[in-house]
Order: structure tokens, then sequence, then C-alpha cells
């Protein structure tokens, strides 16, 4: 049984970028509510341009997402029943903005003019 869902949380880690069979694709882990002893864990996968976006965030944002989600429950390392969210990531808000990557410019083309040189104080062809 699937369901729309709006988890808000904080990341535990930086979210990683991987490449499937129909592109790339992010996974990231939201402590999303619970207690210290017990909390929940939501697995956020995006697709698309939420992608890019949740690459921007890092370990400890605060950050919201929507998706279509699923209940999920494992049995941790101490043997105990634990419970989670995994969610296909459709939306990601965030009360900071992610961080826009900087492009580098464009090299520029060697000028065509004389220059001086340096040695001489002639003027010399490049």
């Amino acid at each position: 049984m699937t369901f729309h869902a709006l988890i808000s949380g904080i990341l535990t880690a930086d979210p990683q970028q991987r490449i499937g069979a129909k592109g790339p694709f992010t996974t990231a882990t939201i402590r999303a509510a619970g207690s210290e002893s017990d909390p929940i864990f939501a697995s956020a996968i995006p697709f698309g341009p939420e992608t890019t976006l949740l690459l921007g965030f890092t370990k400890g944002d605060a950050i919201e997402i929507g998706g279509r989600a699923k209940l999920n429950t494992w049995t941790g390392r101490d043997g105990t029943e634990k419970h989670g969210i995994s969610i296909t990531v459709s939306t990601i808000a965030s009360a900071t903005p992610a961080p826009r990557t900087r492009t580098r410019p464009a090299a520029r083309k060697p000028s065509r003019h004389r220059e001086t040189s340096p040695t001489s104080g002639e003027r010399s062809d490049r």
C-alpha cells in the first residue's frame, strides 16, 4: 500500500548520487520524528530535477519532502524491530535555500592584438 506523505526532519548524512537503469538518482535519509531511543527514518529517492536540488543540501540540514510513500519494517542490529518510511520524492522544501552551485566562467580565447615584448620593447604578433 502506498500513500502520499509530507515529511520534515534532519538529513542524517550528505545525499548520495547514484546511477540506475533509468539514469541518475539521489538517495538520502531523514530523521523524521520519534524519541532518542526510537527515531523514525525516512528514505528519500527523488528523480528528475529534485535529484539535483537534494544534492545541494548536507548532513544536518532541516528539509521537508513530499511524495508517494510506503511504510517499512526491519530488524535492527540489536535485534529490535525498527520502522521507517520510503518516499519517492516529488517535492522538496527548506527554510534555507539550497546553495547554488557556481559555474566556472568560460575560458577566454587568446586575443589577436599585438603585445610589446618585455625584453626588447618591440611589438610581436601572437
